[in-house]
């Protein structure tokens, strides 16, 4: 996370209208439904906004669809407004039936059946990082994939959700609220998600222990202050066990693990970048100080120089 004042916004809007079962590239690349839906669309109209940590999308549809959602960048939470649909979870069969008013949850990692004959459904996008962040305060280092059940686990923990939703939902699709405001706003609603969508264990491989959940929190905070003190509490060991670990696991240190998250980081900024970015904002959302060193160690590590990463960026994206 950057200091104040040199945070780079990333709020956009989002808007689709369309009187035709074509919804566009960009919708097919948000949900991974590229391979097609089978539908019957009369009207599509599409709204959001948001940052790229949490965002607000609501969806009103005249027609039925049914189709396969490939794993995508975000995780979502919707729910929906009068209908029916279905939800299947493609990698262990499970499969509930989405009731209007009561939220279901997808993980980003896994591919998804659905069909659904409903008029509006409301969305709200989360990123990976914000809920690996929400997970580690509750407790919880995540080894993989991040997948949390479909449904909320009691009534008690769903009512708290939607209490915060219904409060804070308008401020989320404020691009006035900024700064550390919107940052707490984020991180109050991943608690309320990872608090109501118990976590789905994970197939572990033999022999993943310190070393792999250091890893795992390093990738989920390498744009925020972060030392080899903070490394280790959050897995549970002591700086030199945590040393040692890493370096028989993974022949590297921590610091060298987290040197690459951030570097990692930045390129996919870079490849993804919207107007105005400069090399130097994204620097510094990755905690390098030096425009140099970090010029440096990214043309060591990805054979070019961000500058080229992002020209190249500039020109794919240009009509």
């Amino acid at each position: 996370m950057q200091a104040a004042g040199h945070e780079r916004p990333s709020f956009r809007r989002f808007r689709v209208e369309a009187i035709s079962e074509e919804r566009g590239d960009e919708l097919d690349a948000i949900y991974g439904t590229a391979g097609g839906i089978d539908s019957a669309l009369d009207a599509f109209r599409y709204v959001g906004a948001g940052d790229d940590e949490v965002s607000m999308r609501r969806a009103e549809v005249e027609g039925t669809r049914a189709g396969v959602m490939q794993p995508r960048a975000d995780h979502i939470m919707f729910w929906v407004g009068g209908g029916s649909a279905t939800i299947e979870d493609l990698h262990d069969g499970d499969g509930v039936e989405v009731l209007p008013g009561v939220p279901t949850f997808v993980s980003a990692s896994r591919r998804y059946a659905f069909t659904a004959d409903v008029r509006t459904v409301t969305m709200v996008h989360l990123s990976d990082r914000l809920l690996r962040r929400a997970l580690v305060r509750s407790g919880h280092v995540p080894v993989g994939p991040v997948v949390l059940a479909l449904q909320p686990g009691d009534e008690p923990t769903r009512r708290a959700l939607r209490e915060v939703i219904r409060a804070d939902g308008a401020r989320i699709m404020d691009e006035g609220f900024t700064g550390a405001a919107r940052r707490e706003l984020n991180a109050q609603i991943a608690d309320a998600v990872v608090a109501a969508f118990p976590g789905v264990p994970q197939d572990v491989p033999v022999g993943r222990g310190s070393a792999a959940r250091a890893v795992e929190w390093i990738r989920a905070n390498a744009d925020r202050p972060v030392t080899l003190q903070d490394i280790a509490a959050a897995v549970g060991v002591s700086e030199r066990g945590l040393q040692n670990a890493m370096h028989r696991r993974y022949g590297e240190s921590p610091m060298t693990r987290l040197r690459a998250e951030r570097l990692d980081g930045a390129r996919r900024e870079l490849e993804g970048a919207e107007d105005g970015l400069l090399v130097a904002d994204v620097a510094r959302r990755w905690r390098w100080a030096h425009l140099g060193r970090f010029a440096a160690a990214y043309a060591e590590r990805f054979g070019e120089h961000p500058s080229d990463t992002l020209q190249r960026s500039r020109r794919r994206d240009a009509p």
